[in-house]
């Protein structure tokens, strides 16, 4: 009978080990910027196949860069095009070429979703284009031959640790972000959606929102969050302040009268 109940805790105490697991929030989505700006896919997104590549949807990557792509059915080739500069690829073969030139990847352009994704680092450093990595944001920094970042007439992208939150500042979107202090009432940060400032994009602040909350809330707590925030468009309707929760966090939604949208995270 010991030896049963012994047992038994012993599970109970494996499977409570596992919870965090269990309940862990889904990774950030990947992003894509191009010269410092940032590439939006209106249906299928980029993933990291099985050999850690990032494949990207390559019309609208190639498009962002200049290219042009082309596309036969019936042989299930893949061509971009950038001044002299010429990118083959076959949909299953990891053989590719540059410009004539037979080369290898280890990996191969893939058909999801009725879209063309290709290898994101063949396809930009066979038209001269650097490419950069960073896992930290799960971000793929791309330009292209010639351009400077350090030109770009703007205030340079920051990336911020906020009570483990992975922020970014300057991005473009407009959106407010506050920092508090996180103790006992008082808000770990608050982010804005603006409506009045000058460039504002309001797709854009949802989508950083969204991308800031998966970072440690729960997906369907994230879910219900943005449900609600969506439901705002314009400055003029009042949003009545509405609560939500997960094990770790308390997130309150409240906007006045033609005012911002005020998303405010608490500890719970």
């Amino acid at each position: 009978m010991k030896k049963r109940i012994a047992t038994t805790l012993a599970m109970l105490l494996l499977l409570m080990g596992l919870v965090p697991f269990l309940t862990a929030a889904k990774p950030l989505p990947l992003r894509v910027e191009v010269n410092t700006n940032r590439i939006y896919f209106p249906d299928e997104q980029p993933y990291v196949d099985k050999a850690q590549r990032v494949q990207v949807p390559v019309r609208f990557v190639s498009e962002a860069l200049g290219a042009k792509v082309g596309w036969n059915a019936t042989t299930k080739t893949v061509t971009v095009d950038l001044d002299s500069n010429r990118v083959v690829l076959v949909l299953g073969s990891k053989k590719y070429t540059v410009n004539g030139v037979e080369k290898q990847m280890d990996t191969a352009a893939e058909r999801v979703g009725g879209r063309t994704f290709v290898p994101l680092r063949f396809i930009s450093e066979g038209l001269d284009a650097s490419v950069k990595w960073d896992s930290a944001v799960r971000t793929v920094y791309i330009n292209t031959a010639g351009f400077d970042p350090s030109e770009v007439k703007q205030v340079s992208e920051q990336i911020v640790d906020l009570h483990g939150f992975k922020v970014k500042y300057n991005t473009g979107s407009q959106l407010g972000i506050k920092e508090g202090e996180g103790k006992g009432t008082k808000a770990l940060m608050v982010l804005l959606v603006e409506f009045t400032v000058i460039g504002a994009n309001y797709e854009m602040q949802l989508e950083e929102v969204e991308d800031i909350l998966s970072q440690k809330v729960d997906e369907k707590t994230v879910k219900s969050v943005m449900d609600y925030v969506r439901t705002k468009k314009t400055r003029e309707p009042e949003l009545k302040a509405k609560e939500f929760t997960d094990d770790t966090f308390t997130i309150i939604v409240a906007s006045n009268i033609n005012s911002s949208i005020d998303i405010s995270i608490y500890y719970k």
